[in-house]
């Protein structure tokens, strides 16, 4: 697995290898700018029906998961997610809690990390090949105010141009 889960604490049984890969995937296209991570996350990593919320936008669906990193980048020249502890609801593994760190350069020059939590539901959880049924994040304040204040500027500069 790649540096997205490589310390992570799992729960002792019921999260299979090929969720823990799905995971580490999921996060590493999240911190890639190639133009073709919405069609992979939309094709291959999320069930055609999944929910995804990314940033304050919900996304629902192949068609608009596909679409949902046309503007990831907007505000970033890099992120870094990593997970540090997952929790399971069920013995199957497929309604899953973790909490994460991310780090995050803006185009600003500024500099934001900190921890979110979030939610991963699973479609065949128990297959070589699993998938993401719905995906959700609950960020910390401590790091939103920068993300904010960049957001803010973006918008008047595009207002006044």
């Amino acid at each position: 697995m790649g540096y997205n889960t490589e310390g992570t604490e799992w729960p002792a049984d019921n999260v299979t290898p090929s969720v823990k890969a799905l995971i580490d995937r999921f996060f590493n296209l999240l911190d890639n700018t190639g133009s073709d991570v919405g069609n992979i996350l939309a094709d291959e990593v999320f069930a055609k029906d999944a929910v995804a919320q990314f940033g304050m936008h919900t996304f629902e669906g192949s068609e608009q998961i596909r679409k949902s990193r046309d503007n990831a980048w907007t505000l970033f020249t890099a992120r870094q997610h990593r997970v540090l502890r997952v929790y399971t609801h069920d013995k199957e593994g497929t309604d899953l809690l973790f909490i994460g760190h991310v780090a995050m350069d803006l185009k600003n020059g500024k500099h934001v990390a900190g921890e979110f939590t979030g939610r991963f539901t699973i479609a065949d959880a128990s297959s070589p090949s699993p998938q993401l049924k719905s995906y959700a994040i609950w960020a910390v304040r401590s790091f939103l105010p920068s993300i904010l204040q960049e957001l803010t500027i973006r918008n008047r500069t595009l207002v006044h141009s």
